[in-house]
């Protein structure tokens, strides 16, 4: 008897066929592009030829494979049960298996306890995640998989969501980093993804085995892998069929029942009736007939921009560049604002390149006299989108601007009257409210595009269909699914839900646009209802130019919007006027000749910048175009990097000053330190109460030992303990600090749980119970026989002085360290580490003055970057200080501004928790001057931080100002919260010259 099984992932069908004696001798591996079942039946019609008559057991497992099961009447094995069998009969010497699929991924711990843990809620470090990336990079997985071996620097990719990730590789493309390296980065992403968000804080050792189709056909990802978890050759197994071990398993489970031939299963297949019992729930058509959609398309082909003809004109023209997330566009104008030539191409990750090919395009059409000599004359270029500053520097573009003020700009001259201007990129989503002309408030989307564009594109590539047949199928289709408002990657399991069930494509499509527009509005701008965006409404973006989004668009508004027939180019038409705004009379751009374009070449390097202790990695393209050689670097958080030694702007920057005084504290000496040493992890709690900790400990003996951050801070044993993916970054870091410590021989480490610094308030869970998960994931530590201190605090201060009790606790805890410590010489301790506090938020709110007062004299504005204390630390504030003083603006922290009289009024009341109510107190502060903006640094998955943006958000709109929120964590490039930035400028430059103050 043979033995067949049978897997059908989320990305894949994979069928083994087996005999008696566990020998492989039928294997087919193949994609089934959400097409189940037709991928399936040619599966087994080509297994067929290989065994037309023999009997054979069938099993079945994988994600989509139960349904099919019940259909064929099959034996079903829950997916990691299979795992779990073949690695018995396959190899029985695995500690650990660690298996990657398309939308999940899994390590099943075998030894010392049997354990599962696998993702949930997210598909980021999957498959699917690889798929998506390599699709942004216009390859394959395999040839993601070649280029990864040529990676020589590691840039920091988040790889919690692959939209996400996007984010991060997005501005890599658009600076010129070579795509090797970003290649390696994204599965180094992977591992350390799997790596910390499934092992959760359990060890991964001793013989550890890679399953899975990713891990089977990439060996950059195994390599990642080896390097992440420091295995060698002898720890390590990579079965040649562990990309068929479910499958196996499968048959393995199905090893007595009853045979059958293959012919017989075909049949079974071919008569299923797959569209029984239906679940998803249907959706209005987008078009009620032909006649209402070719009155859709009249009606919004009637708002364009004026045109003239290129091949007559003359004079002065002006040129706009959009570099944006998936295409390269340009627009050409003359001096009256009329369209001569637009071009759009995709850049397909090649910025230099593709804008090479749009320069040429750009010199070859310019008219010629009859003489020969040119009919126009280029008088300003300038540049807008995530390629501006790669592309400013490769083709000597005369200016750049912010991408949201080129979109506004256009959208004003096309349609006056607006008052909300929403723009759907192929990644981010830009929404602009204006009031009176001017910009009121701006909203860009933080960490997911699965309401961008890239949803539609990267779908209709998973199926195998080209894109414009996608579209059009869209909105002709008569009975959309509902396909909710899930994650890119996760949309493809209702895809296929929704083949399964009998759905065309258009059906599928038009639901693939419903999505995209509600992902828009309820996720990106949170509208409580659609009505409340605007009166005029303007939509524009690439992806608007689907008639599919943009009439599931104005269905959920309720009412026609404006799309400019131009909606495609709008940031490389704002360009362009801005161009024409900039040119001074008589200019002539700087603009390369094509001559010099046709010519330009480009080479890249790495290497580190030793300007400072960040040790930054530099990316420095080198342009040269026969003429002139130029420099471009990526990588730096200041100016140092770019060999700049341009002078301090001298603006206050109260983050470097808090940072520098928080920890300007000197330990004793060893030999006056006759209780011993005492670690104190710098991290969460720490950045606020250092003074406190130190200074207690100092005056009791110890000598306090501060942890150090190592470069590499989460690889290793610090990643492997981290007990939750969905962990704040500030947090994951604190284990990087601890095992630091541990590894430095540190006897002992000081871990308070303090529920609240006074009495009748609240500090942030993470933050106060943070040392019991420390103590119950970091083995290293109790192997290295530090000892945690883990007093739990219910107030530490009451007033000016210590709480009631804090003393007897801290003794208590203290004891088994300092035999013979008394309760009189921790309260005098305590006291004193009281007072030094005191003087430390006094010293900073002096600081808070002294900068006010600067501001004032010498006329500058200030921001008020607010945050948990831990943004100080510049491993998690990625010099995000450093930009705004770039910018001309003084820095201040929170907690150094002025203490109000009145805690109510403009802001609402108090509220117990501590660190959100600094953060409200100061939202009201600013909402008071126009000489300060507030900015706010916040984590992923910290509900508090998500409820305290949108009461700071609502502190300021009632006052007409807004509220920039910067939601950070691993996240180091800065591009994304360069525009945030630029756009807060705009806004605010809008805002003053319509009140007319500063």
């Amino acid at each position: 008897m043979l033995h067949a099984g049978v897997d059908i992932g989320s990305k894949t069908v994979k069928l083994v066929v087996l005999d008696d004696d566990l020998t492989l001798l039928y294997e087919s591996y193949e994609r089934h592009l959400s097409n189940v079942r037709e991928t399936l039946g040619y599966t087994l019609e080509r297994a067929l030829v290989h065994f037309p008559s023999e009997p054979m057991t069938v099993g079945v497992t994988g994600s989509a494979g139960m349904q099919l099961a019940d259909l064929l009447d099959l034996p079903f094995t829950q997916e990691v049960v299979a795992a779990r069998t073949a690695i018995e009969r396959r190899i029985p010497q695995a500690d650990v298996a660690i298996e990657i699929g398309g939308e999940d991924s899994k390590i099943l711990f075998l030894t010392g306890g049997e354990e599962l843990r696998m993702n949930s809620t997210c598909a980021g470090g999957t498959g699917g995640f690889i798929d998506t990336i390599a699709g942004m990079l216009d390859m394959n997985a395999e040839k993601l998989n070649v280029c990864a071996h040529g990676c020589r620097t590691v840039h920091a990719i988040a790889s919690r969501c692959a939209v996400f990730a996007q984010m991060d590789v997005r501005p890599l493309l658009n600076e010129g980093v070579p795509k090797e390296d970003i290649a390696g980065s994204v599965f180094d992403a992977v591992a350390a993804q799997c790596i910390a968000g499934l092992a959760c804080g359990r060890p991964i050792g001793g013989t550890v085995a890679l399953l899975g189709g990713p891990l089977h056909f990439l060996s950059a990802l195994r390599d990642r892998f080896k390097l992440r978890l420091g295995l060698d050759d002898e720890h390590l197994v990579v079965p040649p069929d562990g990309h068929l071990f479910v499958a196996e398993g499968a048959a393995f489970d199905a090893w007595d029942g009853e045979g059958m031939t293959l012919a017989s299963l075909i049949e079974r297949l071919d008569a299923a009736q797959w569209d029984q019992d239906a679940t998803l729930e249907r959706l209005d058509a987008l078009f009620a007939s032909e006649e209402e959609y070719d009155a859709f398309v009249q009606r919004h082909a009637a708002l364009a921009a004026p045109r003239a003809d290129l091949s007559s004109a003359e004079g002065r023209v002006f040129l706009g560049v959009d570099s944006g997330s998936e295409a390269i566009k340009y627009v050409l104008a003359d001096e009256q604002g009329r369209v001569l030539r637009t071009y759009y191409e995709r850049s397909a990750g090649s910025v230099v390149e593709a804008a090479q090919a749009m320069l040429v395009d750009l010199w070859k059409h310019l008219p010629l006299r009859h003489d020969g000599t040119p009919a126009v004359e280029v008088a300003h270029a300038c540049v807008t989108g995530y390629g501006e500053e790669l592309l400013k520097r490769a083709f000597a573009l005369d200016s750049g601007e912010v991408e949201t003020v080129a979109h506004v700009r256009a959208a004003r001259e096309l349609v006056p009257d607006a008052d909300f201007i929403l723009d759907i990129g192929g990644q981010d989503i830009k929404c602009v409210w204006l009031r009176d002309g001017a910009v009121d408030d701006i909203v860009l989307n933080e960490a997911c595009s699965s309401g961008c564009g890239a949803l539609l594109s990267g779908m209709a590539w998973s199926m195998n269909v080209r894109f414009d047949r996608f579209l059009d199928a869209a909105v002709r289709a008569r009975r959309p699914v509902d396909l909710g408002t899930r994650c890119t990657v996760f949309m493809t399991s209702r895809v296929r839900h929704a083949q399964k069930e009998g759905a065309e494509l258009g059906d599928i499509a038009a639901g693939l646009a419903y999505s995209v527009v509600r992902n828009a509005v309820y996720k990106v701008i949170r509208a409580r209802d659609v009505a409340s965006l605007g009166r005029r409404v303007v939509v524009q973006g690439g992806t608007f130019m689907n008639d599919a989004v943009l009439r599931a668009f104005e269905n959920l508004y309720g009412a026609e919007v404006a799309r400019p027939a131009l909606a495609a180019h709008m940031g490389a038409y704002g360009a362009a006027l801005i161009a024409r705004d900039r040119a001074e009379e008589g200019a002539r751009s700087g603009l390369l000749s094509r001559k010099k374009v046709e010519r330009l070449e480009s080479s890249k390097r790495t290497e580190i910048c030793g300007r400072c202790g960040n040790a930054c990695r530099l990316t420095i393209t080198t342009f040269d175009d026969g003429d002139a050689v130029r420099t471009f670097t990526v990588g730096n958080r200041c100016e140092r990097g770019l060999g700049e030694d341009a002078p301090d702007n001298g603006l206050p920057d109260l983050f470097a000053y808090r940072l520098k005084r928080l920890f300007a504290y000197r330990p004793l000496p060893s030999n006056e330190a006759p209780r011993g040493d005492m670690g104190l992890p710098r991290a969460l709690g720490m950045y606020d109460l250092y003074p406190f900790w130190h200074t207690l400990f100092t005056r009791l003996g110890f000598r306090v030992v501060p942890s150090h951050l190592p470069d590499a801070a989460l690889r290793g044993r610090a990643l492997e303990t981290i007990p939750s993916e969905s962990l704040c970054y500030p947090a994951k870091l604190m284990h990087a600090h601890l095992v630091d410590l541990a590894e430095r021989g540190v006897p002992a480490a000081f871990l308070p749980y303090v529920e609240a610094e006074k009495p009748g308030g609240r500090s942030c869970p993470v933050l106060a119970g943070y040392p019991f998960v420390l103590d119950a994931n970091v083995d290293f530590v109790h192997e290295r026989g530090m000892k945690l201190v883990m007093p739990r605090v219910k107030a530490l201060l009451d007033g000016d002085g210590p709480a009631a009790g804090l003393a007897s606790t801290l003794l208590e805890a203290l004891e088994p360290l300092a035999p013979g410590l008394a309760l009189a010489e921790v309260e005098r301790a305590a006291r004193e580490a009281a007072r030094e506090l005191g003087r430390f938020r006094l010293d900073v709110a002096d600081a808070g003055r002294d900068a006010l007062a600067y501001m004032a004299e010498h006329d500058v504005p200030g921001v008020v970057l607010a945050g948990r204390p831990y943004h100080v630390d510049p491993a998690t504030n990625h010099a995000v200080p450093a930009l705004l003083r770039s910018y001309g603006f003084a820095v201040l922290t929170e907690d150094a501004l002025p203490s109000p009289n009145v805690e109510t009024g403009s802001g609402g009341s108090r509220s117990r928790w501590e660190y959100p109510e600094r953060i409200l107190r100061a939202a009201r502060f600013v909402a008071e001057r126009d000489d300060l903006e507030f900015v706010m640094l916040y984590s992923f998955g910290c509900g508090l931080d998500a409820v305290t943006v949108d009461q700071a958000r609502a502190v300021l709109k009632r006052r007409g100002r807004s509220l920039t929120a910067l939601k950070i964590d691993e996240m180091v490039d800065l591009a994304a919260t360069r525009i945030r930035v630029r756009s807060m400028v705009a806004a605010r430059e809008d805002r003053l010259r319509k009140g007319g103050s500063r």
